[in-house]
């Protein structure tokens, strides 16, 4: 052979080795948290061990690096994240301090630099030795421990789950804003977040079941104790319901195992039907949904749903046959928030009815294709629409300017949110007509997908797909 040749071959060596680590290891280019976990259920805590490999994706050098503490918001009953009236559901045996404790930090293997910050110590500070540039990483490594309140909350326990919640230290996000330190507010969902991988070993009583965010890789059963293996791929959050009187049932829809984890007999196959129903539209006239497992959990929850990466939280209140079509429609919309929050990622404080307005508008879809148009247009015309006029009677202003901090109360939030932005694509549709307004959606899926989107990329998107500017129509709704 040649020296020409040689080269030559030698050189498409060194390509075909480059484009394998860029295509088959993606993971050195995103976050990662390792977790090590372990429950105790008699006294409600959780001790762990986490090493976060941080890459600096915020195109600027870094000085210092921040984490929410989510669980500190449950430390005092002055402060907690929630009204007064909704107390006595949340804490039905009474109030109990729930926490996080950090006991040591490093970096890169040295004793970290860290303080907490008010309010209640929600914001943990870490100073870097160094600044690290834009595609650099840093390793931290941190020891803690989870104290869970006695709450029927996405963080806490009743007398059949356990929710972990937001319950570990989380990267806040570094926008163009800068840091995002915002506390765990009252009105809302105060989370934003970006994509990153986990694995997490889980270790818990040997009588529990847990779902998980992400997929179970291994188990194994030990002097009393059962240790769970799960990895998650690019999700935004990750999140654990745990129970010793679940059962599960699942089935397989379009390749996506959907599983439904219940104790309350009579419902667990409902809510099967009506998740695989909700995953199987959604797929459809969206996108494809590319996890392979999604579980719909019913959970000592005092409040309808709440979503999280592959794992959505449902009350158990709605497990009973005078609400099974309230517990439908929350498991819709709460499906519907795996494809707006969970994969199209926003700013849920600054910018609420982004998610909320266009998860609720994606529910009524799923009524209009299950059953009929004309019951959709009732649901919005009744409670959508009927219930946002009746709240502008009483209020003055109604603009989405507002982040979670400006709203004062729960209906006031859920009427902008969730029913004035539903209202915007409601009429979205109609001024721009059916087949626009579902590649519309697509496109904004597939655009932003894994990503964080605002308003602006939504209208953009919208004016790409019409050939015309529709800033004027969102600008008419939102003062």
């Amino acid at each position: 052979m040649d020296v020409k040749k040689k080269l030559l071959l030698g050189l498409l060596a060194v390509v075909i080795a480059v484009l394998f680590v860029y295509f088959a290891l993606p993971d050195k280019r995103m976050t990662t948290y390792l977790i090590e976990a372990k429950y105790d259920d008699e006294s409600k805590t959780v001790e762990a061990v986490q090493t976060v490999r941080y890459v600096n994706t915020t195109g600027t050098s870094l000085k210092e690096i921040y984490f929410h503490l989510y669980p500190n918001a449950f430390k005092s009953e002055e402060n907690l994240p929630f009204t007064k009236e909704e107390l006595p559901f949340v804490y039905p045996e009474g109030f109990a301090p729930g926490f996080i404790e950090i006991e040591k930090v490093t970096i890169n293997g040295l004793p970290a630099v860290y303080t907490l910050e008010e309010p209640n110590d929600e914001i943990l500070r870490l100073t870097l030795p160094r600044e690290i540039k834009k595609g650099e990483s840093v390793n931290i490594k941190m020891q803690y421990k989870v104290k869970l309140p006695p709450a029927r909350s996405r963080f806490g326990y009743g007398k059949n789950t356990v929710q972990l919640g937001n319950w570990y230290p989380i990267l806040s996000v570094c926008d163009k804003n800068g840091w995002n330190n915002d506390p765990y507010y009252i009105f809302g969902d105060p989370f934003y977040s970006d994509i990153a991988n986990y694995k997490v070993e889980l270790t818990v009583p040997e009588k529990f079941v847990a779902a998980c965010t992400g997929e179970e890789k291994e188990q194994k059963v030990e002097k009393g104790s059962k240790k769970l293996v799960i990895e998650a791929h690019k999700v935004r959050d990750f999140a654990i319901v745990m129970s010793d009187k679940f059962k599960v049932i699942e089935q397989v829809v379009d390749g996506i195992k959907v599983k439904s984890y219940y104790f309350t007999e009579g419902y667990g196959d409902k809510v099967l039907k009506f998740a695989s129903d909700a995953i199987k539209f959604y797929n459809d006239y969206i996108g494809k949904y590319p996890y392979k497992e999604y579980s719909v959990v019913e959970t000592d929850f005092y409040m309808g749903g709440m979503e999280y990466p592959q794992l959505v939280m449902i009350s158990k209140d709605l497990y009973n046959k005078a609400n099974l079509f309230n517990l439908e429609y929350v498991i819709a919309h709460e499906t519907a928030h795996q494809w707006w929050y969970a994969l199209v990622g926003n700013n849920q404080i600054r910018e609420s009815w982004l998610d909320e307005g266009l998860t609720e508008y994606t529910t009524l879809l799923y009524i209009e294709r299950y059953y009929g148009k004309a019951t959709a247009e009732e649901i919005y015309r009744l409670v959508i629409e009927g219930g946002f006029n009746k709240f502008v009677n009483n209020s003055a202003d109604t603009s989405f300017a507002k982040t979670l901090a400006d709203f004062k109360e729960w209906k006031e939030y859920t009427n902008i949110a969730y029913n004035k932005g539903a209202m915007v694509f409601y009429n979205l549709r109609k001024l721009i007509g059916d087949e626009n307004f579902k590649k519309v959606l697509q496109t904004y899926y597939e655009k932003y997908k894994y990503k964080i989107a605002t308003t602006q990329d939504l209208i953009d998107v919208v004016d790409s797909v019409t050939g015309k500017d529709t800033g004027g129509f969102f600008q008419s709704w939102f003062y």
